[in-house]
């Protein structure tokens, strides 16, 4: 997919540009609004401005650590308010995932507490013992600082089994190799599925995150706008990809987890970038 404007300035936008016209966009949280826990500057006013001018906005993150109640506690405190609705978390997507291909399922998890939040929530029985499982759901088990948690050590090893012993279904909330934090990036989802993976010669059955449609077409039907009509902003290969397979305007900010020249030698061409969310709105003219 080529620019939309390759020879246009991102800041001068004209008076038909396509973000002016989006009338939905949906945020990446981590790397674009947040890293860690403090918030990117001016994002908050960002997301402000775009509300209070007309714009629906969503938000959707790959991280598989938080719940929505824990994601309304972290937008409380980065000052941007949001409601349930408003979240489509892959902890979110990959637990109803789940539990509408098999109400109830025995699932083995390897992750956070955030994610079993979902999974118990979406009505499903979490299993200790791998030899009973019908699906192994992975997250991430890393904490903040890229430390495998206390309560996973030994949950690689319990996948490992549920899967090759009691064949269960293999589900991943996300492909990510890596996620942004504070101090710099730790290792993502991606390093525990490709270690099944390659233990098993086997990938999973479903990647419920970005570039998934799964979460994406949950997201646009929150915004209830077609997806010519919404961008996409994001700080990692997932974001972009996710947003040239449904068809919308794909934002790259620089202020995560990837570097515009590694996304442009995975071949990713944005058809915008910028250097944080603040900087999108020079449409406004300021």
């Amino acid at each position: 997919m080529t620019k939309l404007f390759p020879d246009v300035p991102a800041d001068r936008f004209l008076p038909g540009h396509p973000l002016r016209r989006c009338r939905g966009f949906i945020f990446d949280v981590d790397g674009v609004l947040c890293r860690g826990e403090d918030p990117i500057p001016r994002a908050p006013e960002a997301i402000e401005r775009l509300r209070r001018g007309g714009k629906k906005v969503i938000f959707i993150s790959n991280n598989s650590t938080k719940s929505r109640k824990d994601y309304i506690a972290k937008f409380e405190r980065l000052g941007i308010p949001v409601t349930e609705e408003d979240l489509v978390l892959s902890t979110y997507a990959t637990a109803w995932y789940v539990a509408l291909e098999q109400p109830g399922a025995k699932v083995y998890m390897v992750g956070a507490s955030g994610l079993r939040a979902e999974l118990e929530g979406a009505g499903l029985e979490l299993v200790e013992d791998p030899f009973q499982a019908e699906y192994v759901v992975v997250g991430s088990p890393f904490d903040s600082t890229g430390r495998v948690r206390e309560d996973n050590a030994h949950r690689i090893t319990g996948a490992l089994r549920a899967l090759y012993h009691a064949g269960a279904k293999f589900v991943a909330t996300n492909p990510d190799r890596i996620f942004p934090a504070k101090d710099g990036v730790i290792p993502g989802t991606g390093a525990v599925i490709g270690a099944l993976s390659y233990m098993l010669d086997r990938e999973p059955d479903a990647i419920i995150g970005k570039p998934s449609k799964y979460i994406v077409e949950i997201a646009l039907s929150r915004l209830g706008i077609p997806p010519g009509d919404c961008a996409i902003v994001g700080d990692m290969d997932t974001d972009m990809l996710a947003g040239e397979r449904a068809g919308m305007v794909r934002v790259f900010v620089r202020s995560g987890a990837m570097t515009e020249e590694k996304l442009r030698s995975l071949g990713i061409e944005p058809d915008f970038a910028f250097d944080s969310v603040i900087d999108m709105l020079t449409w406004e003219g300021g």
